[in-house]
């Protein structure tokens, strides 16, 4: 089983078939001269698309508009979406079987963070456990299996804490971006006598099917992310659907 992947894998795309994820895959989709157009067809798949460097144009059904680092790009499933970049862009492609129709949006970083219900603080600076959580696709949204949005944590700081899992309920993957030049250090596992960690940089990202998954910075720079949780079952997407390793803690 396959746990961490690289920008250059992702460059041909993950999806259920390369790890053992059963809804979620993910793309790395780079614009720039060489390259500065593409378009997306989602087919069966509600899609979103995060743009985690530069920035890109979009056109979709005669709406057009630009989507800045940070943004995410809400597409419905049997939609075909043009992008472009007049210079260099990495934008993510995350999508997950829908079963019904749905409606594109453009989700802009700058609203979800002066929205006190989207940004939300977790944690605590006595155990360095501080982070900021972006809540983009929440359980309110119109959408089909998706939960997504951003978390980064403090230099050197524990994100995901207390540890949690939600296996029975949803699946997850992390993209890492806007690391400052740090890394991270993502955990697995379902039992701490046969966990997994992986050193985690730019551009990487982690699939989590089941499991407690916390992770942590390195002191020379945040760990940040993209999270994207799938429902197993769709339409039951409730974000705070699962279980504490309690002997660390029973609340965020």
């Amino acid at each position: 089983m396959q746990y961490l992947f690289h920008p250059d894998e992702l460059k041909k795309g993950v999806g259920p078939d390369a790890s053992d994820l059963e809804f979620l895959s993910c793309q790395r989709i780079e614009l720039d001269a060489e390259n500065p157009a593409t378009t997306v067809e989602t087919r069966p798949d509600e899609t979103a698309l995060v743009c985690i460097a530069g920035q890109f144009d979009y056109r979709i059904d005669g709406i057009t508009g630009t989507a800045e680092i940070k943004d995410m790009l809400y597409v419905p499933w049997k939609s075909t979406i043009e992008l472009s970049a007049g210079q260099a862009a990495v934008v993510m492609r995350i999508g997950a079987p829908s079963d019904r129709d749905t409606g594109f949006a453009h989700l802009r970083f700058a609203d979800v963070d002066r929205d006190p219900t989207k940004h939300q603080l977790y944690g605590s600076e006595d155990i360095n456990s501080l982070r900021d959580v972006y809540m983009f696709i929440d359980d309110t949204f119109d959408a089909s299996r998706l939960l997504m949005g951003i978390g980064r944590g403090r230099p050197g700081g524990w994100t995901v804490w207390p540890p949690h899992e939600h296996g029975d309920e949803k699946e997850e993957l992390y993209v890492y971006f806007d690391m400052d030049g740090g890394f991270g250090i993502q955990c697995v596992y379902e039992n701490l006598d046969d966990a997994h960690c992986f050193l985690v940089r730019e551009g990487d990202m982690v699939a989590v099917a089941r499991g407690f998954h916390p992770n942590a910075g390195c002191p020379a720079g945040q760990i940040a992310y993209v999270y994207a949780m799938a429902a197993r079952v769709a339409g039951e997407r409730s974000f705070m659907a699962l279980r504490f390793q309690e002997e660390f803690g029973k609340k965020f």
